[in-house]
């Protein structure tokens, strides 16, 4: 079990948008001191969201360059979603330094098409399964699949991924709770380790996910309830012993 702290990147600001909706936006602003920030409260593993290029399809040479400046200066493992949908999305973002490299709307579209991906680079590539009311949601969470979250993580496992991670959009960025049933729902059904995302509002939920270990659970990503201080990362990682990704 593993946690990793997250910052989206939005026009170059570190954000938190509400329920996945561009419309309700909050801004943390600097996303290098906010890196800087997780890497000495202990973490060294981080992840991050392009949500412009999630809607856009497009990177930016200012995320780009946000996200080299951030490997530079923090030595944190960085993995990244957001818009990546090619091999030359891939290819780009791992020569950056790039740690793993999360494929979304891609492995929605065409799982076949991931999991080649996914032969190719090996752990370097995972897939998200967004979802709205166990619905798939893609190109940055604006177009909304006839797909169900529990199909598709089946046919990624049948084209040979092993780990998801799984976002309730419906919670993130909310403080509501983790859908953490639907995520070892995710597992079960799939075979899939799933790392639980969104929603995640104190340490308590931290233990819950925890203790599901035994049910596909391996890790938890942390956002707002960082930002907003409901918890610290320190005493969050303290609860697995400094446990990392592989």
């Amino acid at each position: 079990m593993y946690i990793l702290p997250a910052i989206d990147l939005l026009s170059g600001d570190a954000v938190r948008l509400y329920q996945g909706d561009y419309e309700r936006v909050t801004s943390y602003g600097d996303p290098h001191k906010l890196a800087r920030s997780y890497r000495e409260d202990g973490a060294t593993h981080l992840h991050i969201v392009d949500l412009d290029a999630a809607r856009s399809g497009t990177r930016t040479p200012q995320t780009a360059e946000c996200i080299r400046e951030i490997l530079e200066d923090t030595g944190l493992y960085i993995e990244l979603g957001g818009g990546i949908r090619t091999e030359e999305d891939i290819e780009y973002w791992l020569k950056l330094g790039v740690w793993r490299v999360v494929l979304g709307t891609v492995a929605a579209r065409a799982p076949e098409v991931a999991g080649g991906y996914r032969k190719t680079y090996g752990k370097s590539v995972t897939v998200g399964i967004d979802a709205r009311n166990g619905k798939v949601a893609t190109a940055g969470w604006l177009a909304e699949e006839t797909l169900e979250a529990t199909a598709l993580a089946k046919a990624l496992c049948e084209f040979g991924f092993e780990d998801c991670i799984h976002t309730d959009i419906s919670k993130d960025g909310t403080l509501a709770g983790a859908s953490l049933e639907r995520s070892v729902e995710l597992s079960k059904c799939s075979g899939l380790s799933v790392i639980v995302s969104g929603g995640v509002k104190d340490l308590a939920d931290v233990r819950q996910i925890i203790a599901r270990a035994d049910a596909g659970v391996s890790g938890v990503i942390l956002g707002k309830a960082l930002l907003d201080g409901r918890m610290s990362l320190r005493d969050a990682l303290n609860l697995t012993a400094g446990e990392v990704p592989m």
